[in-house]
């Protein structure tokens, strides 16, 4: 099974709701673009067509490696960019900057290629299933780039205190997996770590020369080094922690609810997952009515369920409440946010089955359907494909990479092979 073989491939519709209002100061645009990420495509737009930046405002971030459309507002300015791979066009007018408040989600086309008849079948089979219980509403690989990318998760530094391992995390880990000439800089800063006059000479720009000017005055102060680094990266790392953690929570909660014989397995970058094959609808119930929050040390955790699930996970990663006081880095700060635990799609169109025009010999698949915001479309199609919970030996289930205790160079580390942390199901009866 392969997804995104090539762009056209993986199609991405927001699902937006504006006001429309002739004369408005902000002007409605329809931005059409591929194989480029929105901030790449929001800076061709500010270049190309001289607007001012902060005159744009949009809904939300959509997939660089797909073709997507999306809304943005440009106040009192109407442009039309037309390239290969970006169009921007008015298409009407508001009385204010769009939000991703007015987001309903977006609309789904997704091309599976290189099945083998079976596959295929086992997925028209599954869809049924899927859209009458749902899935769990975990963070996909896109947001662990910095476990593909070798980085580990810098806000787990940080939060232990280990602000000089975060500063290399963020900014002198190279990729194994990139080709850029990024990969060689990153090593040339380890390879001078420490020797910060160096490190100012081999990294120049304005993302690098901060943090060392500062390093050369404060040759010890990491964590006021670590402010330099541009924002957008800060928040990015921070919110793949705390999505990593919110992802273990909803499946260790999930063990105690979901019968042992309907339990799957959702693979991701930063660990396996269980997901259901099918609930039972008083389960379902008790799941969509639950508070699921992204954990924040302000506030109160959720409903009672996964708000023991989430202790025991900040107690495998060996974190409290007061680390997030005594380590706090701006930028870099956890707000409880709230997350539904159980998605369900909407909209979807029958399974086309054809051959595989790219794959000689197999065939692909077409679905289509819409999900909220913030649901990923990757994570539907592994539950589709999810094989059961115990399709992998007994020490492998047994593992069952639970985080490490400090910081770490890399994804989560199991424990000792044979121990188990305890289950914490969303109903008191357990499975």
């Amino acid at each position: 099974m392969r997804l995104k073989m090539i762009p056209e491939d993986f199609r991405v519709r927001e699902l937006l709701e504006w006001h429309e209002m002739p004369g408005g100061d902000y002007v409605v645009h329809r931005l059409q673009k591929e194989k480029m990420s929105t901030p790449e495509a929001l800076a061709i737009l500010a270049r190309d067509c001289n607007v001012d930046r902060s005159a744009i405002a949009y809904a939300g971030l959509k997939d660089r490696q797909a073709v997507t459309e999306q809304f943005l507002t440009i106040e009192r300015r109407a442009v039309d960019l037309r390239l290969p791979n970006l169009r921007v066009q008015a298409v009407g007018t508001t009385d204010q900057p769009i939000t991703s408040k007015q987001s309903r989600g977006n609309a789904f086309t997704i091309v599976v290629r290189d099945l083998r008849p079976p596959q295929a079948a086992q997925l028209r089979r599954g869809l049924p299933s899927l859209v009458k219980t749902g899935f769990p509403n975990y963070f996909d690989d896109q947001r662990f780039g910095s476990v593909r990318h070798g980085q580990g998760f810098p806000m787990r530094s940080v939060l232990a205190g280990d602000f000089e391992r975060a500063l290399q995390q963020l900014i002198a880990e190279p990729s194994p997996v990139a080709i850029s000439g990024d990969v060689k800089l990153k090593k040339t800063l380890q390879l001078h770590w420490g020797d910060w006059e160096a490190c100012r000479r081999i990294a120049r720009g304005p993302a690098y020369e901060p943090i060392f000017d500062h390093l050369l005055a404060h040759p010890t102060d990491f964590r006021g080094a670590i402010r330099f680094v541009t924002l957008r990266l800060r928040v990015i790392h921070a919110f793949a922690y705390q999505s990593l953690l919110w992802n273990r929570a909803l499946s260790r909660m999930l063990r105690g609810g979901v019968l042992s014989a309907q339990r799957l397995r959702l693979s991701t970058l930063a660990g396996d997952l269980l997901a259901w094959k099918y609930l039972a609808p008083d389960r379902e119930e008790k799941l969509k009515a639950m508070r699921t929050p992204l954990f924040g040390p302000d506030g109160d955790g959720g409903s009672e369920p996964f708000r023991r699930a989430m202790i025991e996970e900040m107690k495998d990663a060996g974190l409290s409440r007061n680390d997030f006081v005594e380590n706090e880095v701006p930028g870099m700060i956890w707000k409880e946010e709230p997350r539904d635990a159980l998605v369900k799609p909407e909209d979807v169109e029958d399974v086309r089955i054809e051959p595989d025009d790219l794959n000689p010999g197999r065939t692909r698949a077409t679905l289509e359907f819409a999900l909220p915001r913030g649901a990923y479309a990757t994570m539907l199609v592994k539950r589709l494909f999810a094989p059961s919970w115990y399709s992998r030996s007994p020490d492998e289930r047994d593992d069952d990479e639970r985080p490490a205790r400090g910081p770490t160079r890399g994804p989560m580390r199991g424990p000792a092979r044979g121990s188990r942390a305890p289950d914490a199901g969303f109903d008191e009866e357990g499975p």
